[in-house]
């Protein structure tokens, strides 16, 4: 790897991970995370992407990717505004931060962290800082996206000496001159939640099927219907049912797959998968209206600009217990008013 500067180039390091337009959510990475950056020293760690937007946006909150860095570890969630106007950080202010603590550490999912809500306007800046003890690798990058001068770096003179009131004081650098590609895992989203995605990975049920998730229409907190989340390939004619949470993701083992849903869990009535009347085969699926579900009034916790993360679950026979289930991708979105 080329080193960045003499003084904190060989310090650097990237390690290998296991296994826009005006929208809710702006971002640059395209979903895949490849490495974590990390830093040699026992000091801070301060990490960014220039985002953009094509009208004045309101910030609510940051999602982040982190590597390998301890649950719980103190970090800084920030959001800098481009004084500048060239999208360059060494010209960026502070505007909004919340100071948290790591979620999803080394689970190659988002974490979300709600920030005082600020305005922003063309080029800005989405980051994090964090103090790392020399082994941490805290930084995830998607390594497919081209860089552009889009993902940048800057680090303290020791641990718990990085001002993020103005990154510029300490000198922000590309990581593309460390040699290497890609931008960081960090998104922003406006005041009605995340963009509808599909993220995580579905069990392989008892049938040699992979269950697909799809989601059609616009989640609302007013439209009364209109917003389905769909699974395809679920094993016929079994029980189920639809679970989310308002707390965020996460990607941990469970039943022989992975829960994707944060706790506490809030659950749907049960569901059937319908399909092939006998015969055990994939033609099975579930279509649960989220709209419609918040309509009916049963969540008042269901309100716009809320970050809802969902997934279906269901019986499989086919596997012994405690792993008699199945589980489908995850589905993560905002509600609009």
């Amino acid at each position: 790897m080329k080193s960045l500067s003499r003084a904190v180039g060989a310090l650097l390091f990237v390690s290998a991970l296991a296994s826009s337009g005006l929208s809710q959510t702006v971002k640059i990475d395209d979903g895949t995370p490849g490495y974590s950056l990390s830093y040699g020293l026992p000091e801070d760690l301060c990490w960014l992407n220039r985002l953009s937007v094509a009208a004045p946006t309101t910030i609510t909150s940051v999602e982040i990717m982190f590597g390998a860095v301890p649950e719980g570890r103190p970090v800084t969630i920030c959001v800098w505004r481009d004084l500048g106007g060239f999208g360059d950080p060494n010209q960026a202010l502070l505007v909004s931060s919340v100071h948290a603590q790591v979620k999803n550490g080394g689970q190659q999912t988002f974490a979300r962290y709600d920030v005082p809500p600020v305005s922003v306007n063309g080029f800005f800046f989405v980051g994090a800082v964090l103090t790392t003890n020399a082994n941490f690798a805290p930084a995830t990058m998607d390594p497919q996206t081209p860089n552009l001068h889009r993902a940048w770096f800057a680090t303290g003179y020791g641990p718990g000496t990085f001002d993020p009131t103005f990154p510029g004081s300490f000198g922000v650098n590309s990581v593309a001159t460390l040699g290497i590609q890609g931008v960081f895992m960090i998104r922003a989203n406006g005041p009605d939640g995340p963009t509808p995605e599909v993220y995580g990975s579905a069990k392989t049920n008892s049938a040699g099927c992979t269950p697909t998730l799809t989601l059609s229409g616009s989640p609302s907190a007013s439209a009364g219907s209109g917003f389905t989340v769909a699974a395809a390939q679920i094993l016929n004619q079994k029980n189920g049912l639809f679970f989310y949470s308002l707390q965020g993701r996460q990607s941990v083992p469970f039943g022989g797959g992975h829960l994707l849903v944060a706790p506490p869990l809030r659950r749907s009535g049960l569901l059937n998968s319908g399909g092939s009347a006998s015969g055990v085969d994939c033609s099975g699926s579930f279509n649960f209206d989220f709209n419609a579900w918040v309509a009916s009034g049963v969540d008042t916790a269901l309100v716009a600009g809320a970050t809802v993360d969902a997934q279906f679950w269901y019986r499989d026979p086919g596997f012994l217990p405690p792993n008699a289930i199945g589980l489908t991708q995850g589905a993560h979105f905002g509600l609009a008013p």
